[in-house]
């Protein structure tokens, strides 16, 4: 069994003030709300009222990106991918990888994440899963 904790659950967003909005008028709390020019994509964490996991939005900065391809294909705005919190993403990549699951692109370094390391891994029978590694520790209150 892969030792997993999970953390959030990313949905792919157009507007992403409107989003934040939304979202807080259903109780969640906005915690965090960053641009990642490096992979073009802002991010936005919510804290669930009931302390279950995060909610992770996703809004591009521009038209090319990691969400274009969803943009294209008119399937914003959806969730697209649950992630879990892990103490050594090689091994639990490993561990994936045992199970069929496919790793796309390299590890690297978040700025969503402060520079915890993230890896995206995709099965087809479960679809997109982001591992993070000892993700931070976010105020939620």
């Amino acid at each position: 069994m892969i030792d997993m904790t999970f953390h959030h659950v990313g949905i792919g967003v157009l507007d992403m003030q409107d989003a934040i909005r939304l979202y807080e008028a259903l109780g969640h709390r906005l915690v965090r709300n960053i641009e990642d020019p490096g992979i073009n994509i802002r991010v936005a964490f919510l804290a669930s009222p009931s302390g279950g996991p995060w909610i992770e939005l996703l809004a591009p900065l521009n038209p090319s990106g990691p969400l274009d391809s969803l943009i294209k294909r008119k399937l914003l705005p959806s969730p697209y991918h649950t992630c879990y919190g892990v103490s050594d993403i090689d091994q639990a990549g490993d561990q994936l990888r045992a199970e069929g699951f496919m790793q796309l692109g390299p590890t690297r370094e978040a700025v969503a994440f402060d520079g915890a390391r993230v890896a995206f891994h995709y099965h087809a029978v479960v679809g997109l899963i982001e591992l993070v590694e000892r993700p931070p520790e976010w105020q939620r209150a």
